[in-house]
Parts: C-alpha cells; sequence; structure tokens
C-alpha cells in the first residue's frame, strides 16, 4: 500500500539532511511514520524540483482485503492504518492513496455505516487520471508514476451490492446501491 504525503518547506531540510538519509526521529515526530513499519521515499512529482513529497510504502497487501475474516483478526493493525490515513487527510498532509488505501478508507466507510457485516469485495478497478511516468527520473514503478486516480469498488455488505468511488485523496462516495436476491437486484431504497 503506498500514500503520497506532502512535505511541509519548513521542515523538509529536517526531514532529509544530507540529501540522502532520512531522518526518522523527524519522521515519526511530524508524520508519525517509524523505520520499522514503512518504507519512506522522497520524490518529485512536479516538473521540476518544486514539488517533492514523501512516498510512503506500508507492509500490506491488498490480499488482505479480499479476506474480510483476515480483516477482523487483524482489527488493531486495520485500524491503525486507517486512523493513520484519516489523520493525513485532516492534517491536509495526504496527497494521494494507491487502491490498496483507498480500499481501506472505503472498508472503513462501509464498516461504519453498516456495522459488523459480512463483508466482500467483489471488484475493484484503478482509473488513472494523471499520468507522469516519464517525469520522475530513476523511480521504480509506483504511485508516484500516476499520484491521482479514481478507484471504483463494488462489495457486497448486509444483503446489498454497494458501488462507490473513491478519489486518490481520499473523498468517498456511494454510486449506487442494489438489494441482492435470489429474484435478481433492484434498487435500494432506504
Amino acid at each position: 500500500m503506498q500514500i503520497l504525503l506532502n512535505i511541509e518547506e519548513d521542515v523538509f531540510y529536517e526531514l532529509c539532511p544530507n540529501d540522502s538519509d532520512l531522518n526518522w526521529e523527524a519522521l515519526e515526530r511530524v508524520y508519525g511514520l517509524k523505520e520499522s513499519e514503512e518504507s519512506v521515499d522522497i520524490v518529485n512529482i512536479g516538473p521540476g524540483a518544486d514539488w517533492m513529497v514523501l512516498l510512503t510504502t506500508f507492509n500490506i497487501a491488498w490480499k488482505l482485503f479480499q479476506a474480510p475474516d483476515i480483516i477482523r483478526n487483524s482489527l488493531d493493525t486495520w485500524k491503525r492504518l486507517i486512523n493513520k490515513i484519516k489523520s493525513f487527510k485532516s492534517n491536509k498532509k495526504l496527497i494521494s492513496l494507491d487502491l490498496d488505501a483507498a480500499g481501506m478508507l472505503a472498508i472503513d466507510y462501509l464498516s461504519e455505516k453498516y456495522g459488523d457485516s459480512s463483508l466482500d469485495l467483489m471488484d475493484a478497478h484503478a482509473i488513472p487520471i494523471v499520468d507522469i511516468t516519464g517525469m520522475v527520473r530513476n523511480a521504480k514503478p509506483s504511485l508516484a508514476d500516476h499520484p491521482y486516480a479514481y478507484y471504483i469498488y463494488t462489495f457486497y455488505i448486509a444483503g446489498r451490492i454497494i458501488v462507490m468511488s473513491v478519489r486518490s485523496t481520499g473523498e468517498i462516495r456511494e454510486l449506487e446501491a442494489f438489494n441482492y436476491s435470489l429474484e435478481g437486484l433492484e434498487d435500494y431504497v432506504e
């Protein structure tokens, strides 16, 4: 799972004092990122050296979300990551989320709305909005190549099929909701 975070100008030189090594004490103090849990790189997603950001990679795979029982069994880790993403968003540090991180926000949204219902991910798609692959020098394929995207998810929860979107900036919207039965689909009305 990858997240792009805004580097505040006044802390940039504190985070990377010698242009090569990251100051993990400053990263933990300012962003709550720990060296033992995350991989962090400073990348440039602008045309010049004008928009440096932190590319944070959390050691978690999307397969975790394809097995809801695993989510419930590791709820503490899941909630901690969700809370971290929400704090980045509320503190205006969040620039972009990848498909996995946006999916975590979608699952959190649904669990708050529908409670502890059985939840299954049926489908997920990423629609890249901006692709700057050629502008990022010496970069491994990452979120920095396509920082803005639109993600579409289809979930089955509480006898309903919910189609929702999450922007890479974290905004969530329910697009469609259907009642699901053996007779077929019908529009869901609350």
